[in-house]
């Protein structure tokens, strides 16, 4: 927070790029307490109104990234990477309805010892918060999906949402599943 209220000094050249590293180890060390509020964002992007925002979480836990984001930040890239926990729907679904504007790039990996059981982000729902996020996130150019379980009639909906327009789709093989039926079709 004490960083964002020193950015946004009108002394300041404004900024472009902001990356943002969060890690599980020094989240369990320092506190989120002192992580930007969204006051202190929208102060930054006043200064900087062509600022976006570049994200890299490592083994965060939902909880703690529902804290971290923020509706103002300018969120144009973000990437999860775990090994131990798993990035919730909730997640997906709040960082497609805020940040909807400029988000470019989503990047999802989970680095599972168990390949047979990946996590279902749908927690069977009707919406998929992936294909949820292709449709409200009309600059995304790039969605990158390891690890996660990928309906293959959601990556479809994906594709066809943003179509030319999604530059990287790229979804490992283990990921994708079939519904019955559509296997007994195919």
């Amino acid at each position: 927070a004490e960083m964002a209220r020193v950015l946004a000094d009108s002394n300041h050249v404004p900024l472009h790029r902001l990356s943002l590293l969060v890690h599980s180890v020094s989240i369990m060390h320092k506190s989120l307490d002192n992580m930007p509020k969204d006051e202190n964002w929208q102060a930054l992007t006043r200064n900087s109104t062509n600022l976006r925002v570049y994200i890299m979480a490592f083994d965060v836990k939902s909880d703690d990234m529902l804290r971290i984001l923020k509706p103002s930040i300018p969120l144009e890239r973000i990437h999860f990477d775990s090994y131990v926990t798993c990035v919730s729907g909730a997640v997906v679904d709040l960082i497609s309805r805020q940040y909807d504007k400029f988000l470019t790039h989503f990047i999802l990996m989970n680095d599972v010892v168990d390949m047979s059981a990946f996590p279902d982000l749908s927690d069977n729902r009707n919406e998929d918060p992936l294909v949820l996020l292709a449709w409200r996130c009309t600059r995304l150019s790039l969605l990158a999906v390891h690890g996660y379980t990928v309906w293959a009639h959601n990556l479809i909906a994906i594709a066809r949402l943003r179509g030319s327009d999604l530059k990287v789709l790229e979804v490992t093989e283990e990921s994708i599943e079939f519904d019955q039926g559509e296997l007994a079709d195919q």
